[in-house]
């Protein structure tokens, strides 16, 4: 069974926007109405000794953002409790009276809960004063008389033994005194509409830092999605997002049957503040990797084509200049991408290394004019270095997942492992480089890319109307290595598009395949060799009208530059900043297909 887009969040975001998308229908009637529920609670009683969590409010104003900015509920229809404001007796009276006394049938329900969980005799969200069992909420949920009902639960129930993992951190927490609760729901009760976990059974919910702020990995995912919905079911970069921050620890759930998203306007995000000095937007729709590397001049464009130019970038707020009048609330996208040339990697030590251990390490990797280190913990990176054994180092990614083939031999000195991993540490940059072409949703051209090995389709990415696609599964696609693997390409332009295939492994060097001309209405089929070395690996699938460069050179910093210099034109900004590069979003299409290679 194959499955739209890459990741284990495929179906659940698939679900999602189907059922937000036709509760659009719904909401276009005057009879119905959009209700909303969010709970996000960072700071918990000091005598249960669990540390703050970060990223629970952001949470909550993602999706008070998403939900009145994009999908059109009124604000006094979306009721938010935060912190102190979350205790369960305010939970217990807001569900009641917020929902319960208000919905009818066909309303549109969304109940939202980002903290900690425990598995305290069973799956239990915590409030600021007490738990809430699951399957007490599930109870609350089906007593409403709507089916129209998404639950989000940004939370987890498994205390992996420590609150954080690698650089991230965890939102469970092992069982704690809580006072007695009503008398819990006994068996599985089914949820009404649709349910997010953030995590199976097993594994873990996590918060990330992103660049200047932190939120709950699902909900900046499903937000995101959101944000950047295109034509068809073509979802953002967000699985991918979840797999290489945390890697394999993180295993999200949906529950409820999906279906298919119709044609939407994709949107970067929209106009929240418009003053004299220029226009604010909020971009929670652009993929986290590209936000950060926004530079002054980069352009946004609004619905009615006014031109926004970037001044400065606040964690998810943007200031701009627009060229005309705007108005808040309307919806903007990207136009032109200007990111440095001179972008450097963040490589973060883990805390199992000794304090000798980081100052070798931070004495050594202070030499790589590319790499920025940082503690754990102090900021997002892009990687992290650690012990793989009491006398081995390997590099690991930000949920401390160990990348295959990155570990030495034993009784390796610090600085000996980073001689050692120079190379692997110079293909992590060139990715990171090369993840500044993703612009599937930006694209205007209409096109679909399949990953099959032999008969069994694996992934589908299409910015075409109502594209064919495999019935979704819940897990990215493992792959044997030693069958077949290839890469199909179709397109509805009328004229032919020259295609890059690049696939990217964190322990090999970038493979580099021929250019592939595409004719119209004409799929092309290209064959694909499977890394050798086991773990995630992405096919990075570039296309453009105009030929790629003869020559491309084989090493992977100076072929992701060669890359961006080919996209680059500078004259489309009037006074670009130096040393950076210049993307105008509408010239190419960027997209990447992730598996797992065992």
């Amino acid at each position: 069974m194959g499955y739209t887009r890459r990741s284990l969040l495929q179906t659940a975001l698939l679900t999602l926007g189907g059922t937000l998308a036709g509760a659009r229908r719904v909401w276009a009637t005057p009879t119905s109405r959009k209700l909303a529920l969010l709970v996000g609670i960072n700071q918990y009683p000091q005598e249960w000794k669990m540390p703050p969590l970060a990223g629970c409010g952001t949470d909550v104003w993602l999706q008070r953002e998403l939900l009145c900015g994009r999908f059109g509920f009124a604000p006094a229809d979306v009721l938010t409790l935060t912190d102190a404001q979350a205790t369960r007796a305010q939970i217990v009276q807001a569900f009641a009276e917020h929902l319960r006394q208000q919905v009818r049938a066909g309303d549109v329900v969304v109940v939202h809960f980002s903290g900690y969980g425990s598995r305290s005799g069973q799956p239990t969200l915590l409030a600021q004063d007490g738990g809430i069992g699951e399957a007490e909420l599930l109870s609350w949920l089906r007593q409403l008389p709507t089916d129209q009902v998404i639950t989000v639960l940004d939370t987890g129930y498994d205390y992996p033994g420590s609150f954080a993992c690698g650089n991230v951190r965890v939102r469970a927490c092992p069982p704690v005194p809580l006072a007695e609760s009503a008398p819990q729901p006994q068996g599985t009760l089914r949820p009404p509409g649709v349910l997010f976990r953030a995590a199976r059974a097993g594994s873990v919910a996590t918060e990330a830092l992103w660049p200047g702020f932190s939120a709950g990995t699902l909900t900046y995912a499903l937000t995101q999605i959101l944000w950047g919905t295109t034509p068809g079911p073509i979802l953002v970069d967000v699985a991918a997002q979840i797999a290489q921050t945390v890697g394999s620890h993180q295993a999200p759930e949906m529950v409820g049957s999906p279906q298919s998203l119709p044609p939407t306007v994709g949107a970067a995000g929209r106009v929240v503040q418009v003053s004299n000095e220029g226009a604010d937007c909020v971009l929670a729709g652009v993929p986290p990797w590209i936000l950060a590397a926004l530079a002054p001049e980069s352009q946004l464009v609004t619905q009615q084509g006014v031109t926004l130019s970037l001044r400065a970038r606040s964690g998810l707020l943007v200031k701009t200049t627009p060229a005309a009048p705007v108005t808040v609330g309307e919806w903007v996208r990207e136009r032109v991408r200007v990111v440095p040339t001179n972008l450097s990697l963040t490589v973060a030590l883990a805390a199992d290394l000794q304090r000798i251990e980081r100052v070798d390490a931070t004495s050594a990797l202070g030499t790589l004019s590319y790499v920025n280190t940082v503690k754990v913990g102090e900021q997002s990176a892009d990687c992290l270095l650690g012990r793989v054994t009491p006398t081995t180092y390997g590099l690991f990614s930000p949920g401390y997942d160990l990348f295959p083939g990155t570990e030495g031999d034993r009784d390796e000195a610090v600085k000996a492992a980073i001689k050692r991993l120079i190379p692997r540490l110079q293909n992590l940059l060139a990715a990171k480089l090369l993840q500044l072409t993703d612009n599937l949703a930006a694209t205007p051209w209409q096109l679909t890319v399949r990953l099959v090995q032999g008969e069994q389709p694996l992934l589908t990415q299409s910015t075409a109307p109502n594209p064919a696609v495999s019935s979704p599964s819940s897990g990215i696609p493992t792959l044997d290595p030693n069958r077949p693997l290839a890469c199909q390409i179709s397109h509805r332009e009328p004229q032919p598009l020259y295609a890059l295939p690049l696939t990217l492994h964190p322990s090999q060097p970038i493979t580099l395949y021929p250019v592939q001309v595409i004719p119209p209405e004409t799929p092309v089929t290209v064959a694909l060799r499977p890394p050798s070395t086991p773990g995630l690996t992405e096919l990075r699938l570039l296309l453009a009208p105009q030929a790629w460069p003869a020559f491309l050179p084989a090493e992977p910093l100076p072929l992701a530059q060669a890359i961006l210099s080919h996209l680059h034109r500078p004259h489309v900004v009037k006074d670009p900043p130096k040393d950076t590069y210049t993307l105008p979003v509408d010239t190419w299409a960027g997209l990447s297909l992730l598996y797992r290679v065992v």
